[in-house]
């Protein structure tokens, strides 16, 4: 089946396999099935859209709607939206239920159902078991760490996201299990490293990219169990260390000219077409251990799934799922699981979900249906309590409503979302300008944090260029960012940590240099080209016009061993 995205106007697929899931998910009520339509969004849109719910990074400081309190929350003050810190929205001084209403069914659903999302209070952010961590978002189980953003177990960390068992670790991005960690994308195991990209299993490494089992090497591409290697070419430990010593990673100017050859260095080497471990029957990128999935980023565990992101084990029988944990026959939903099964069209859901469809922020809830924050609920539509039978009734009315409203089978509509789309994901990877995001149904957040005071403002040219010349005076200032022009801090710790590991001082805002380690990696998009040495076809997130050699598999690990 072909069809035309309603957003964009590209023809999209459906397959005989994607309208076999779309009728096992569909929900059966009173022994009558209700089937889910075949999406009218391409993948790309429905992605799209999906994040636009997903505000990882936007930090604002504001009111506690009940206590008055001030707190740290990731709705921003000017939003209608009410906010509770976690304290009170998770305890039993309020109840969801209260907001209840009965369905109008001479209004559509969404309209409805976007009054609800701005009346029952938010959780001022998704953390659990934080340490003196409280400038985080989407974290598990942080120890003294800052600006980490959707990661979990990890300690003494700053401006990273999505780390997993990370220690020590600054300005870095997707690792896991890593230590003493600077500047990195992509890693797994790895210890003393600075400036590196694709990475497992190695330790005092600078410049390098897609290494595995290395020590002690330098502007390195693509080696296997190396030691003393410097631009790939093998050194005794002397000459390694005297090499090396001629880069001082402690002088600004000295590592950006390092970050140029190495770049240059790279272009001589081919590229894997796709991380792809332990997988049979699968496509996708940066992916381990899945079976039959089709176009996963990010992402362990997945069978029989398709278009996922940031997904792990186990997912099974899932579609359009983002930020997903533990799920099973869920299908267009973002951050469900732990675990979560026949989930819905639905965004923040979990703690042993079963059977929810179009439901915001309600953990441990099951059999309800356009519910707004309400914690282990049953039986539930609008947040109004029903009997069982009394909910399966009303259900088979609202979905054939819905159909009626051209609303059944598709995601809440973008402006349901409480963030303007340059908060969110959605503007990390498909970047759009104001007027043109607007035009295409977002919403857009124009807030500005209030001005503070400070007693000095250091432009970024005005930075010492190396790090020993620099003092804690720093740390009672703030600089300006190069890029940006926006002003940020060093912290105390911070500056020990650069000091230590002779690393110079960041010219760029936090939000800047996320950016820039975003752009070091890949679309989370696949194109059809031939492998550049045996001319084999395979499924990348390299685009065909790119210049890069980019080898299959087999081409790839034969070069490589």
């Amino acid at each position: 089946m072909n069809k035309i995205c309603k957003q964009c106007g590209a023809k999209f697929e459906i397959s005989d396999s994607d309208l076999r899931f779309y009728d096992k998910v569909s929900p059966v009520i009173n022994g009558k099935k209700f089937l889910v339509p075949p999406p009218t969004l391409c993948p790309e849109d429905r992605f799209r859209r999906r994040i636009v719910w997903r505000n990882e990074r936007g930090l604002y400081r504001r009111k506690c709607d009940k206590t008055g309190e001030t707190i740290i929350s990731w709705i921003s003050p000017d939003k209608p939206h009410k906010v509770y810190k976690k304290s009170e929205w998770w305890g039993d001084s309020w109840d969801a239920r209260d907001y209840g209403r009965d369905f109008d069914f001479n209004r559509p659903f969404f309209e409805q159902f976007e009054e609800l999302l701005k009346e029952v209070p938010w959780i001022d952010l998704l953390v659990d078991n934080t340490v003196n961590s409280d400038y985080t978002n989407f974290c598990n189980n942080l120890k003294n760490c800052y600006l980490v953003y959707a990661s979990n177990n990890n300690q003494d960390s700053m401006y990273c996201s999505y780390v997993w068992g990370a220690n020590d670790c600054i300005d870095c991005l997707q690792l896991f299990d890593c230590q003493l960690c600077y500047e990195c994308v992509d890693l797994t195991n790895c210890y003393g490293c600075k400036f590196l990209r694709n990475c497992n299993n190695c330790s005092d490494l600078a410049f390098c990219y897609g290494c595995q089992n290395c020590q002690n090497c330098a502007f390195c591409v693509n080696l296997v169990g190396k030691k003393y290697c410097f631009f790939n070419e093998q050194l005794s430990e002397a000459q390694y260390k005297k090499r090396l010593a001629e880069v001082d990673t402690g002088f600004y100017s000295a590592v950006r000219k390092a970050k140029k050859l190495f770049e240059e260095h790279k272009k001589k080497f081919p590229v894997r077409f796709a991380k792809i471990l332990n997988c049979e029957n699968c496509t996708g990128d940066e992916i381990k251990n899945c079976k039959n999935t089709d176009e996963a980023f990010d992402s362990s565990g997945a069978e029989d799934c398709k278009w996922l992101w940031l997904c792990s084990d186990p997912v099974k029988d899932c579609y359009d799922v983002s930020g997903t944990e533990q799920a099973e026959l869920c299908y267009d939903t973002v951050c469900v699981g732990i675990p979560a099964t026949r989930v819905l069209f639905s965004v923040y859901v979990w703690k042993g979900i079963n059977e929810v469809l179009y439901s915001v922020l309600s953990p441990g809830s099951k059999n309800c249906f356009g519910v707004m924050g309400l914690k282990f609920g049953k039986y539930c539509i609008l947040n109004k309590q029903y009997t069982k039978e009394g909910y399966e009734k009303m259900i088979v009315k609202i979905i054939e409503h819905m159909k009626e409203t051209s609303e059944w089978g598709e995601l809440f509509p973008a402006r349901l979302s409480p963030f303007g789309y340059n908060e969110t994901l959605a503007q990390d990877y498909f970047p759009l300008k104001k007027d043109d995001a607007l035009k295409a149904g977002f919403n857009w957040s124009d807030y500005e944090h209030p001005a503070l005071q400070f007693d000095k403002v250091i432009k970024a040219a005005q930075v010492s260029d190396n790090i020993s010349d620099v003092n804690e005076n720093i740390t009672s200032s703030v600089v300006e960012c190069e890029v940006s022009g926006k002003y940020f801090k060093i912290l105390p710790q911070e500056l020990k940590f650069y000091k230590m590991n002779k690393l110079p001082l960041p010219r760029k805002h936090p939000d800047q240099r996320h950016m820039d380690r975003l752009a070091l990696r890949n679309p989370r998009k696949l194109w059809e080209r031939k492998c550049d040495k045996c001319n084999s076809l395979i499924k990348t997130t390299y685009a065909p016009q790119r210049p890069e050699k980019v080898y299959c598999e087999k081409c790839y690990l034969g070069e490589v061993y």
